[in-house]
């Protein structure tokens, strides 16, 4: 009998060490995705995988994260319908754990019976669309700067699916899920700032050219076509003179702002320099442009910069080149376009003033 029993525990000793190195290996996985990974949402999904491998009677799982309307909107999930979840969004005190703690939250908490929480109106993040199919869940909040960042779910079709050793397993993640997640907040901090133009949101210079040499080296390889468009805003300088420089940055907001939204995913856009732009359009006609330009130019007539003294409509010059009949080179295609955006200019001053020779 002794010998049995010191089997058993010799093997269950083994059980919980492989348990350990598996949790390990999940949180150095997770840890390495974090410099790795610029979409959150990948690391969001590599997160809840490894959980819910690693919780015994987890089925289901999603993760909430704050939006900028301060809900909370599954950003992954695992398990649910995709139509009835992509346009779910809560106020914290109606998630699961703010009902389950009276708005205590401050670590992960098991919660055996779903349908005890009074008040708990959760329809969409049904499995089965005809019944309440989760009937346990661990809920982990992820606090980052001492507010609820998001909340990781862990769900079962079972009552009373989890333990309170899953529950110790949970606090050990989260603890390290909110370390991984301030690195991956520092990081993508960091990317921001050697990629975008602080102002604007628009590409910076330097990321425009790195994009470029890309484009360019693709291009060449395959055969493609692609157009560099350059931007110029108009009178820039005397919208700063008349109604000072912060009415200047807002007509570069505005400008770059409407710019992006009229744009494709797969173009590029930046801010060259002071009050100039410049973009890569891929696979696209000279009859595309003119149409892309004058869509963009009809946005910001309807969409005036306002300030507290005058409201004005933003203005731009613009030239194009295309690769690789008018240029092989970010020089060759450069000057073209910039000889083309001057002749646009001092065209549109000579129909704005027709004595102007």
């Amino acid at each position: 009998m002794k010998y049995r029993k010191s089997n058993n525990l010799y093997n269950k000793s083994i059980e919980e060490r492989q348990k350990l190195e598996k949790l390990n290996h999940s949180m150095l996985d997770i840890t390495q995705a974090v410099v790795g990974t610029e979409n959150p949402e990948e690391l969001y999904k590599l997160i809840l995988a490894k959980v819910i491998d690693f919780i015994p009677g987890a089925n289901v799982g999603s993760i909430m994260i704050k939006n900028d309307q301060g809900l909370y909107e599954c950003s992954v999930h695992q398990g649910f319908d995709d139509e009835k979840i992509k346009d779910f969004q809560i106020p914290l005190e109606e998630t699961i754990i703010w009902k389950y703690t009276g708005g205590h939250i401050t670590k992960s908490e098991i919660i055996d019976d779903v349908s005890l929480i009074k008040n708990l109106e959760l329809k969409p993040l049904t499995v089965d669309p005809e019944e309440w199919s989760i009937r346990s869940t661990i809920a982990v909040p992820l606090i980052l700067s001492g507010e609820v960042a998001g909340i990781l779910h862990i769900d079962s079709r079972e009552l009373k699916a989890f333990s309170s050793e899953d529950l110790k397993s949970m606090e050990y993640i989260r603890s390290n899920l909110e370390i991984a997640l301030q690195k991956f907040q520092l990081y993508r901090n960091m990317v921001l700032l050697s990629r975008y133009d602080s102002l604007t949101n628009a590409y910076n210079r330097n990321y425009f050219m790195e994009q470029f040499e890309t484009v360019l080296n693709k291009s060449e390889r395959y055969k493609e076509k692609f157009s560099l468009i350059i931007f110029d805003i108009d009178d820039l300088k005397k919208v700063n003179d008349t109604f000072g420089h912060m009415a200047g940055d807002l007509v570069l907001k505005k400008f770059s702002e409407t710019t992006r939204n009229k744009i494709r995913k797969t173009d590029t856009f930046a801010r060259w320099g002071g009050d100039e732009f410049m973009a890569i359009f891929y696979d696209i006609t000279d009859e595309e442009i003119a149409e892309k330009i004058s869509e963009i130019r009809q946005t910001l007539d309807i969409n005036p910069v306002i300030t507290t003294s005058d409201n004005f409509s933003v203005s731009f010059s613009y030239g194009h080149a295309f690769f690789p009949v008018e240029g092989e080179s970010f020089d060759q295609l450069l000057k073209t376009a910039d000889n083309r955006m001057y002749v646009n200019k001092r065209k549109k001053r000579k129909e704005s003033s027709p004595e102007e020779k």
